[in-house]
């Protein structure tokens, strides 16, 4: 895409684009630090550096990544949340392989309630339908996807019509 064509990126977009990159700089160190106590930390998080430089490309499947690395930290920190409120759990939280100690119970669970509504806001972001427009995808979310290679012809074939039709 020649940078003519590109379109302005939304704000919103790009702090999701550098917030991920944040992310992904921030678990490469704690690799590095690891490494360094003689011990291997094998973390795919490192890979949010380029899914970060994908998203300010507009590029769909870097998105796709992006949003299952979401899902995945939605999860585990509405689950820890949840624990937490409960009385299930201790206040240690183990981040990359790191013991975190917390000086209360409600106070490791507000990190995580933080932690979960900062992930939504940034899936929200990737998911409204002008983003979703930058990144090719017209259909609605759970619907069939059509992007700028996939445009189906008529009667939704993506091969066209039907011989003899």
């Amino acid at each position: 895409m020649d940078e003519s064509e590109r379109p302005d990126l939304p704000a919103s977009l790009r702090a999701v684009a550098y917030f991920t990159i944040l992310c992904g700089i921030g678990t490469a160190l704690t690799i590095i630090v690891d490494l360094f106590h003689d011990k291997l930390n094998i973390n795919f998080g490192v890979l949010l550096i380029p899914a970060g430089f994908g998203l300010l490309r507009l590029d769909a499947g870097w998105r796709k990544f992006t949003l299952f690395m979401l899902w995945m930290g939605m999860i585990a920190f509405g689950a820890g949340c949840v624990v937490l409120v409960a009385g299930w759990g201790d206040s240690k939280m183990f981040v990359y392989g790191t013991v975190i100690p917390f000086p209360s119970r409600a106070l490791a669970a507000a990190t995580c309630g933080a932690v979960f509504v900062v992930q939504l806001v940034q899936y929200r972001v990737l998911t409204r339908p002008d983003v979703r427009r930058l990144f090719g995808l017209t259909s609605k979310p759970g619907g069939p996807s059509v992007g700028r290679e996939r445009d189906s012809g008529p009667g939704g074939s993506a091969s066209g019509p039907l011989p003899g039709s």
